[in-house]
Order: C-alpha cells, then structure tokens, then sequence
C-alpha cells in the first residue's frame, strides 16, 4: 500500500507543476525552451518527414503533456495537428485552446477529427492524438490495459491501416531538476498489411501495450486521477 500512496503522492505533484508551467506558456520562448527541454531520437521524425509521410504522434497524459506539444510546434517550427476534447466550458475551452495555438499548433475538436484528419492526410502533415483517454463502449474496441480490458479509441489504428501512416510514440519525462527529455518511439506494425478487425484490435493493443510500458518506467508522471477504467469487460 505504502507503494501506492507514493505513486499518488507524485501523481498529485506532477499535476501541480503541470498546471504551473501551463499558465507560464505565453511568456516560454524558443531560448528558454531550449534551456530546459531536449529531444531525444529525434532522427525518427526527421526521416518520416524527409520520405513526406504523414505522422501519427500517439501519446497520453504523462508528464507535462500539452508543453510538450507546445515546445514541440515552437522548437521545431512544425505544426502539429492535436485531436482534443471540448471542455465543458466554452471560454475555458477557448483560453485553454488559445494557449495550446500560440505555438504554432493546431487544434481539432473530437466530432471533427476524423474527416478533419483525411482531410489533411494527403498534405503530409502532423497529428497527434491522446491515446490514454476512455472511449465510448458503443464505439470503440476492447483492449488489454494494466490487466483490464478497456474500451480504447481504435480510430489511429483505422486510419493507420488504410492510408499507412508512420506511428510514433511521443512523450516527455520531467527529471528531478524540473528539466525534460522529449522521446520518439517509432511503433512498427508492418507485419499487419491488411485492413480488417481483427488487425484493427491488433494495432490498438499494441499501441496500448507500449504506452503502458511508458507509464511503468515512471508511474509518477501518469494522470491517474482521470477516469481511463471507466468502461470495462470481464
């Protein structure tokens, strides 16, 4: 129990000091970015960029999630395309959303997203979406996840099955100095050729199976509190 405690105990401070630093966003520019953010294999979004292949980044709520992304649009000078939820407030979504824009990202509302992406697929572009987040049981697949079988969102691996986008997992880890490393994990699915089901639930697991992986390796940095268990099968 002492074990889990100390897992929400940082769990709790993670989120506090994501909250902090998403509020300084407006006043991060590309020199302090630099000072306290580097990327790791960053190589893989290079090539994917250099062959012109559309990017699937898939990551979740680990770490400080949206300055990631944020750095990530304003280091690099690349525009990511982000699938997110509304918020239930209409002025806090739109602050909320105004600062996520500021660095060169782009935001697409859930509702949107799927004709929003095929849309923009054929421009090469860049998207990312939140893998971590409960779906709608009525329309989702059921993945294993910590043990539990999960409804999961299977539209990345549709997509990915039909048009053959590159898949990366992208996350950061906060270090004890407050400094990150941004990391990019190319996911290989090369053996799954066709469109189907069952491939579907296949590329879902896996997906699922390496962010949880992240996860493990720094527990502490995950976003326990949101309701990822909330619909489950036997």
């Amino acid at each position: 129990m002492k074990w889990k405690n100390e897992i929400l105990k940082q769990c709790y401070v993670n989120l506090g000091v994501d909250l902090l630093e998403f509020f300084y966003i407006p006043r991060f520019d590309e020199n302090l970015l630099n000072s306290f953010i580097k990327f790791e294999n960053i190589q893989a979004v290079k090539d994917s960029a250099a062959e012109q292949k559309s990017i699937f980044f898939l990551s979740g709520h680990f770490s400080n999630w949206e300055l990631m992304a944020f750095s990530f649009g304003k280091i690099l000078q690349s525009s990511l395309k982000i699938i997110a939820k509304q918020q239930a407030s209409k002025k806090l979504n739109e602050k909320i959303n105004d600062y996520r824009e500021s660095g060169g990202n782009e935001i697409i509302q859930i509702g949107y997203s799927l004709r929003s992406v095929y849309e923009k697929l054929n421009s090469n572009e860049k998207f990312c979406f939140l893998i971590d987040q409960s779906a709608n049981p009525d329309y989702s697949v059921y993945v294993k996840f910590f043990g539990k079988n999960v409804a999961t969102f299977s539209g990345p691996a549709k997509i990915a099955l039909k048009k053959r986008v590159e898949l990366i997992i992208a996350y950061g880890e906060r270090s004890d100095n407050y400094s990150y490393k941004m990391y990019f994990d190319k996911l290989d699915y090369e053996d799954l050729k066709e469109y189907n089901d069952e491939n579907v639930i296949k590329l879902t697991q896996r997906i699922q199976t390496k962010f949880e992986e992240v996860i493990r390796n720094n527990p502490g940095q995950w976003l326990w509190l949101h309701k990822r268990f909330k619909h489950t099968k036997s």
